[in-house]
């Protein structure tokens, strides 16, 4: 009797016990590590909706989200103190390089939408070669004709740019008005995409070809997003166009 009442408390322990230890397990290692940055203004969607996305789409990497604005709707100063955003940079291409010290051979990413292309651009060229895996931009506000060289060389794989042709008000009339990130004032490569250089020697042309350019296309409204310029950060977006490149 007494063996019996002991196995009947050790299956209602086990029963009522095991939910709550399974909340205080530990998570499984991330494979990598993903550094999401933001545009101007210190409101983009996609500091909110990348961390709770990319996890939830299959994306095994840690997700990190890296603050470099003036603070929040400060948007003119974020686009056009370009000594601030180079040290942001610089501030970045830090966090890359303690992080791989303190965990060598953990992949690291860049996630960057619009002006947070240019932070993440420039980071990538303070960096060593093959320092990250891959660099996605997503409508970049920086020029067409931003020379991607030293970014590329920073990356193993691809510098994947997402861009649209429907995103006129903010890559085309504004940075006409108040410029890209890089001071260039006219469209954005993230409206038709980036211009390749004509005079490249052979490492550019050999670097050149690891740039994938996504064009927007009338079918992606029907499944993930209409074009304009916050329709990459929304979810269903980072879901199905952007994890892909992700994943290991």
């Amino acid at each position: 009797m007494a063996l019996t009442r002991y196995m009947r408390i050790l299956l209602l322990s086990g029963i009522f016990l095991s939910p709550s230890l399974a909340l205080y397990a530990e998570e499984p290692a991330a494979t990598g590590i993903v550094f999401v940055v933001g545009g101007v203004g210190g409101l983009d969607p996609i500091q909110a909706s990348a961390p709770w996305t990319l996890p939830k789409a299959g994306v095994p990497h840690r997700i990190e989200v890296f603050e470099w604005t003036h603070g929040k709707c400060r948007v003119l100063r974020d686009l056009q103190d370009t000594r601030y955003l180079l040290t942001q940079a610089e501030h970045l291409a830090t966090t890359v390089r303690q992080t791989q010290a303190r965990e060598p051979g953990r992949p690291i990413y860049l996630l960057a939408h619009s002006a947070g292309a240019g932070v993440a651009l420039a980071a990538a060229e303070k960096l060593p070669p093959a320092s990250l895996e891959r660099i996605l931009v997503l409508s970049a506000a920086v020029s067409p004709t931003y020379d991607l060289r030293g970014a590329l060389r920073a990356t193993r794989h691809e510098i994947v740019a997402f861009n649209s042709t429907y995103d006129r008000l903010c890559l085309d009339f504004c940075t006409n008005v108040f410029g890209t990130v890089d001071r260039v004032y006219g469209p954005a490569a993230g409206l038709d995409g980036f211009r390749t250089p004509a005079d490249l020697d052979e490492e550019g042309q050999r670097l050149y070809q690891r740039l994938v350019q996504v064009p927007w296309r009338f079918e992606m409204c029907l499944k993930c997003t209409d074009g304009s310029h916050h329709g990459p950060c929304m979810p269903i977006f980072l879901a199905r166009m952007v994890a892909p490149w992700l994943m290991p």
